[in-house]
């Protein structure tokens, strides 16, 4: 099976930049969880990275510190700064009614981890994230396939990074995908991954 996906690559000619397969790949997930605007990346920590940049962000970013390294690395190499908010007992995820507190005039995101499967508290953090006109970026690498109301919980946010790591429960060995509120993102994060190749 696998000889024959490599004989179909390079009877194709596409080895790399978004040849047959990974745009195959691309549309079958997205079916799978039924989103739109997904775009394949390299890992979950480059997809929060991306998130960070296309929506331009500067300043402080509201997070959790129950997550891993990468969620805060990603603020960090960012040149943005991470501002902990304490979790949930239950859910291991961000507590909302804790956020407000650790706002500052240079706060200018929520970057809250969907923890084990759980959802974050997504309609309370998107009412403090509209009174304060905060962009939020869920971390959602633990959160592939889990539906809200009977809905994707990826359609949550401006932004929501997934892991394709091994230790992942749907993984590729490596690999990564950044899930867009709107085609404007996803297009921002397409130009960024291909350095602004567009043909």
């Amino acid at each position: 099976d696998y000889t024959a996906y490599l004989e179909q690559i390079w009877q194709g000619g596409y080895l790399t930049n978004n040849g047959t397969l990974c745009r195959q790949l691309t549309e079958n997930i997205a079916r799978f969880l039924k989103v739109s605007n997904l775009e394949l990346v390299s890992n979950g920590t480059l997809a929060i990275q991306l998130a960070i940049k296309a929506l331009d962000l500067r300043g402080e970013i509201i997070t959790t510190p129950y997550s891993y390294v990468a969620t805060t690395s990603s603020i960090l190499w960012e040149g943005c700064e991470p501002i902990f908010v304490d979790v949930e007992d239950r859910t291991c995820c961000i507590n909302p009614d804790l956020i407000e507190a650790a706002l500052t005039e240079k706060t200018t995101a929520i970057l809250a981890t969907h923890v084990y499967g759980y959802p974050c508290d997504v309609e309370k953090i998107q009412k403090i994230a509209d009174r304060h006109n905060l962009k939020v970026i869920y971390d959602a690498a633990h959160a592939f396939g889990v539906k809200l109301a009977g809905e994707s919980l990826l359609l949550h946010g401006d932004c929501s990074a997934l892991s394709f790591h091994a230790t992942k429960l749907f993984h590729t060995a490596e690999g990564g995908a950044l899930v867009c509120k709107n085609a404007e993102i996803a297009n921002e994060v397409f130009l960024m991954k291909r350095f602004g190749h567009v043909g």
